[in-house]
């Protein structure tokens, strides 16, 4: 990416390698006389309605023309106009002048746009042979856009295939934008992928989709993509190229991504990236530069272009929907009223509802009208009993995916998998089924864990075919219920562990009982651990119990912190404690080891880590909202005032990108996760022998740590796959009795000494 400064004397931007001052260290977007009309800026200014862009505007809703900021925005939402403030009235627009500045960055955007014509033939020469597919993800918005010219300028059109994606959630600028595509590149073969059910439906099957729960992406992009794909190649699992417009500009997770990327998605996938590294002046500057059309809904205003009602929206963009594209939301908008937990809600407080957001943090099924708990299980005698409520689908017909199928009756029967034999009972009755699974007392915690998705998949499935398409040998069908040939399955797994609790549409549903999930959320006393702290205690270990600075309150907090970083010493002394003292406060890794004991056994820390993404910005309401699920109002105010105090008190926060606490007061608060640039290799190695010890198994993959994994190095730092690799592979290296990496082609094991300890590893520091 280059960096970019203004262009005064044309109205536009210049892209630049000078680091200087003047370089601008926000997105830029050109804004044009549609967006100047809707905010009211006629009002004030005097300017021509063109095609060509008037004036720039940043991600922060400043305004900037020739050079100076001339107006902000602030506010809005779908029930709120934004606020102008002007900072020069009676101004008179001229256009930017497009052509002249496209000459005057023609030499940089050529170099640009030469080096990802040549990655994207050279990629496409590497796997032409590899791969029964190649197509380009087509959306409609500005990126995709030039992803699609720069590919048809490369490739030959029978070559690929374009597929869009209609998620039925679209805005109909975008679905013009589509039309306009296939008119403008007439030589290529567009596609369309749609799921078998509507977006409305799946909303009401699933509960509208969350900033935790992304089951929408999967269920009305990628599964029916990979499906149209298989149709095409006339194969039961399909391996596809699939060249998309990711750009790592636009989220700490995505700049973690690989220009080639295989199975991140699906396991039959191979993503490529030719524009990751271009940011969004270069994106609209080629536009700009090859004449091509912008999706309506930017010169209207909305910065990124993409489902009509996203939890990942913007106010701003949500105050654009609903004043230029209020027929595409209405209908989304009825069903987050539906689903209110209180039915007697009124017109107000939905409102606030919908415009605050607080539908973008559902953590589960429980705040949904008619939700309850599907599935109970419980282990006794050697054996296993699963109830379900409802069920959607046959136990015996998923169970296949497990093992062979023995029916001895109509309510008994066996299941062999891998030689051993689990004889099963059903129990079948109005609106219940029970079963009972024997034989499993030696059963290992990865069948245990197969048999309770087995009856997640019975009782929550919706034929959503997410986990269709990870079936490698299309035994896996779920058109008019779910069907598996059990002479074509392999027993592999993959429909059963590609997501949280085995299905989508279980993971999203998840009931939280009544009662606390959590234990000692209050132990703290609203006291985070401090660096201070830390320092008095490991000055004198022992005489601090008898003799500290803190006061009652902070002691008792304190004395929780000690305990689960598995510093204190009323606990069996491991020399885990010695050990740091020896590394002192001001030392990384001492905070790095004790995050990750915290991890393990603060349950506050457990559900901050798993409970909230990486480079997303959550108020104080988002938070207690997720965590506030069965526990009192006072209990989780008081546990989110200590991980506060704990991130801002320490350098976990700030230092190590694991809470940035940005608070211009208590009630108006962002934290926001953007992980560790530059973590210490210790720290990494540390927290995989952590890891290791918790499963009880020192055979790890680099898949699972990024997939749900519930410690390492990617759920506790955000160290992305790339940057892991590479890591991991120093260590083995330089400590290769330690860690040994297989991380090539299919190849994702690290394997580590079963005869070490993780406190073992501060030794190599």
């Amino acid at each position: 990416m280059y960096e970019v400064i203004w262009d005064p004397e044309t109205g536009g931007i210049l892209l630049t390698t000078d680091k200087s001052e003047l370089r601008l260290r926000a997105e830029v977007r050109p804004v044009f006389f549609e967006e100047l009309d809707l905010l009211g800026f006629d009002k004030k200014w005097s300017y021509p309605r063109i095609e060509e862009p008037l004036l720039w505007a940043t991600a922060s809703r400043r305004y900037f023309y020739r050079g100076q900021q001339v107006a902000e925005a602030k506010g809005g939402g779908f029930f709120e106009r934004p606020v102008i403030e002007f900072f020069q009235e009676d101004l008179y627009l001229k256009p930017v002048a497009v052509s002249e500045t496209v000459k005057r960055n023609q030499v940089l955007m050529e170099g640009l746009e030469h080096k990802a014509i040549d990655f994207i033939h050279r990629t496409q020469s590497r796997f032409r042979k590899r791969v029964d597919i190649s197509a380009v993800a087509f959306s409609g918005g500005k990126d995709s856009l030039v992803l699609l010219d720069l590919v048809q300028r490369t490739l030959m059109p029978n070559e690929f295939v374009v597929v869009f994606s209609d998620t039925t959630m679209e805005i109909s600028a975008t679905l013009e934008a589509v039309e306009k595509a296939k008119e403008r590149w007439n030589n290529l073969t567009f596609y369309t992928a749609k799921a078998a059910k509507d977006a409305q439906t799946t909303w009401r099957e699933f509960g509208p989709p969350s900033r935790i729960h992304r089951w929408c992406c999967t269920v009305h992009k990628s599964a029916p993509a990979l499906l149209l794909l298989r149709k095409l190649v006339g194969k039961p699992s399909v391996k596809a190229l699939v060249f998309d417009g990711v750009r790592m500009e636009e989220s700490h997770a995505r700049a973690g991504y690989g220009q080639i990327s295989r199975g991140e998605k699906h396991k039959p996938q191979t993503n490529v990236r030719p524009i990751l590294n271009w940011n969004a002046a270069e994106i609209f500057m080629y536009l700009l530069a090859r004449d091509i059309f912008f999706n309506q809904a930017y010169r209207n205003g909305i910065s990124r272009v993409g489902c009509s009602v996203c939890p990942f929206g913007s106010l701003w963009g949500e105050f654009v929907l609903g004043e230029r594209y209020a027929d595409d939301i209405t209908n989304f908008l009825q069903i987050l009223a539906e689903q209110r937990e209180s039915a007697q809600i009124g017109i107000h407080s939905l409102n606030k509802f919908i415009a605050d957001g607080q539908w973008k943090v559902r953590g589960g099924g429980t705040t949904l009208v008619g939700i309850t708990d599907k599935v109970s299980a419980f282990e006794q005698n050697g054996q296993m009993v699963f109830s379900i409520s409802n069920p959607k689908e046959d136990w015996i017909e998923w169970a296949k995916t497990l093992g062979t199928i023995c029916i001895l009756s109509e309510n008994l029967g066996i299941i062999t998998i891998k030689g051993v034999e689990y004889p099963f009972e059903i129990n079948r009755s109005d609106g219940h089924l029970q079963i009972t699974v024997k034989n499993t007392k030696d059963a290992d915690r990865f069948l245990r864990s197969h048999f309770k998705i087995l009856a997640n998949k019975v009782a929550y499935c919706v034929q959503c075919h997410g986990c269709v398409v990870e079936c490698p040998t299309g035994a896996l069908q779920a058109n008019n219920g779910v069907e598996i040939d059990p002479n074509v399955c392999n027993h592999c797994g993959n429909c059963l562990t590609f997501a949280e609790k085995g299905c989508l549409a279980a993971k999203s549903l998840k009931f939280n009982k009544g009662g606390s999930p959590m234990k000692g959320l209050d132990r703290y006393c609203t006291f985070g651990l401090r660096k201070e702290w830390l320092q008095e205690f490991f000055y004198d270990p022992e005489l601090w119990w008898r003799q500290n600075n803190l006061g009652p309150k902070q002691f008792v907090g304190m004395r929780a912190w000690l305990k689960e970083a598995e510093l204190s010493d009323v606990m069996p002394e491991s020399k885990l404690s010695s050990k740091l003292r020896k590394l002192g406060t001001d030392n990384i890794l001492t905070w790095a080891v004790i995050w990750t004991n915290l991890a393990r056994n603060s349950n506050l820390v457990a559900w901050y880590v798993t409970n909230t993404s990486w480079c997303k910005d959550y108020n104080r309401r988002d938070l207690i909202e997720i965590l506030s699920n069965g526990i009192p109002k006072r209990t989780h105010e008081n546990a989110l005032a200590a991980l506060i105090g704990l991130l801002k008190a320490t350098p976990l926060g700030t230092i190590m990108g694991l809470g940035d606490v940005n608070a211009a007061d208590r009630r108006n608060l962002i934290i926001r996760r953007v992980g560790w640039d530059d973590p210490v290799p210790t720290a990494i190695l540390y927290s995989l022998y952590r890891y290791a010890e918790r499963l009880k198994r020192h055979n790890l993959t680099i898949h699972e740590l990024l997939n749900g994994a519930l410690e390492g190095p990617y759920t506790l730092f955000g160290v992305p796959e790339n940057q892991l690799i590479r890591i991991l592979r120093g260590i083995s290296a330089n400590h290769e009795s330690w860690i040994s990496v297989e991380a090539v082609r299919d190849l994702d094991n690290i394997y580590l000494d079963s005869s070490r300890r993780s406190q073992d590893v501060l030794d190599l520091q």
